[in-house]
């Protein structure tokens, strides 16, 4: 908020891709990678993602309530849903970014929301409250196929991708084509749907960094074509390992990162580095 507020400028930015925090429960840490040519000298934890609330969280959501109007009835609806619990303590973390997101975003603009079932429902409603409904244009399923499975429950291989734009029928979109599969549009493409079949990042990949919850390059690669052009200026304020900034470098679109994460900046600038190292070789 602290970045937003202080250097990035009203109606400025082309698109914004974010992969927040999930709601997860867990702390994520960098694994061991004395066997690798990237040494990180910082080795705390990436990032936590637990929310716990509190009497900060009260002054949060008191804060919300009284200063940002559109927010009010769906922060109290939130509160009687959910109580003053953890839950509502991640809303809270959540609501006022999202607000800032929408003030800097271009007219022409769209936002990629990365987010899981823990959260989307409530996410969602937060985006109609800021965004409007109207403006939601989808909600896309990135199917990886990978992680674990429960005889409790189906097992849950994809993650939702809430596309809003900032203007009703305004935005940039120039779908990617992807292989037809049917008989009858044999070696030709077709508009990928709204559910992306992309594996996750294998061990050997060599686009592997470390970082717990990469996103492979292809995934923003989808979202980055689509949704803007050469010259813009893209956005991730959740920047973990860099493939937002690293794909849209490769795609010769402009990018600015936030992150607080002392070690996933490190690891964005070692990126950098071999990829301007990569270009000159």
């Amino acid at each position: 908020i602290d970045i937003m507020s202080k250097h990035i400028r009203s109606d400025s930015i082309d698109l914004i891709y974010l992969d927040p925090p999930f709601n997860s429960n867990q702390n994520f840490r960098l694994p061991d990678r004395e066997d690798k040519e990237i040494n990180f000298s910082i080795r705390d934890k990436a990032y936590k993602d637990k929310w716990r609330w509190d009497d900060n969280s009260q002054h949060k959501f008191d804060w919300i309530t009284e200063n940002i109007p559109e927010l009010k009835e769906t922060m109290d609806a939130f509160k009687s849903l959910v109580g003053k619990s953890d839950r509502l303590a991640y809303l809270v973390m959540m609501a006022p970014r999202l607000k800032h997101l929408h003030r800097i975003l271009k007219r022409t603009g769209s936002v990629y929301l990365h987010c899981d079932q823990s959260a989307s429902s409530h996410l969602r409603l937060l985006m109609d409250s800021i965004f409007g409904p109207e403006n939601f244009l989808n909600c896309i399923s990135w199917c990886y196929g990978l992680g674990g499975s429960s005889n409790r429950y189906w097992p849950r291989k994809h993650d939702d991708i809430l596309w809003y734009s900032k203007t009703a029928d305004e935005h940039y979109f120039e779908a990617v084509q992807i292989p037809a599969t049917s008989q009858m549009m044999k070696g030709k493409s077709k508009k990928a749907p709204d559910y992306w079949q992309i594996p996750t990042i294998n061990n050997m990949a060599h686009e592997r960094i470390g970082y717990p919850t990469q996103k492979p390059e292809k995934l923003l690669e989808m979202i980055i074509k689509s949704s803007s052009k050469q010259g813009d200026l893209i956005l991730d304020p959740c920047c973990g390992s860099g493939t937002t900034l690293a794909v849209a470098s490769r795609l010769k679109r402009r990018a600015v990162g936030i992150d607080s994460s002392k070690a996933a900046v490190e690891i964005c600038l070692k990126r950098f580095e071999e990829q301007k190292v990569a270009k000159k070789g």
